[in-house]
């Protein structure tokens, strides 16, 4: 019922529902999304900080819950503080983080809509390329995320080296291998 009432942008009735309770980690997630998704960043904090209180971790699902919120409304600022955040906790990144990221990015998200005319960049040209808070929050993701990531999808062997793109958006696929690229270069 919790995840339903969400689901159907009523994550107030949901939380009221769970009152007296005790919820479960889906269901304090379910309510974070849902408060989320609707731009209301105060209750999403606030229910975020409560389900740390009960005992709860904050997870690589709920922190890309959060940062997928953010990036529905281009709060670019604080999927910074987020990512720093994540980052600083030891929660991993994952290939959903790496998809939550580009895609509150156009930019990038129109450099790969076709790829016919895609000029394949290097990192740095990347990063200067893109302003504000897309070039912002790709930055830090590269800085805080590049090295975990690219150990989870690269494979190097005596014969060829391979990358993992299962998962990955279109537009995140694309940093991926342009990171791949940059460490095969190393």
């Amino acid at each position: 019922m919790v995840s339903g009432l969400c689901l159907m942008d009523r994550p107030r009735e949901a939380e009221d529902l769970v009152l007296g309770l005790q919820p479960s980690g889906f269901e304090y997630k379910s309510i974070v999304y849902g408060y989320g998704r609707l731009g209301l960043f105060n209750d999403m904090n606030r229910v975020v900080d409560e389900m740390e209180r009960n005992g709860f971790a904050v997870d690589t699902v709920c922190y890309n819950m959060v940062l997928s919120t953010y990036g529905i409304h281009g709060e670019h600022v604080e999927m910074v503080r987020w990512l720093r955040r994540m980052s600083n906790s030891g929660v991993p990144f994952s290939v959903r983080t790496y998809n939550s990221v580009s895609n509150s990015c156009p930019s990038i998200t129109r450099m790969t809509r076709d790829l016919s005319k895609l000029a394949l960049l290097s990192i740095s040209e990347l990063k200067e390329g893109l302003e504000g808070g897309e070039g912002m929050v790709v930055r830090e993701l590269l800085l805080l995320g590049s090295c975990g990531i690219l150990e989870e999808v690269m494979v190097w062997d005596s014969s060829e080296v391979k990358l993992d793109l299962h998962g990955f958006h279109l537009a995140s696929a694309y940093l991926i291998v342009l990171l791949g690229l940059e460490e095969m270069g190393r």
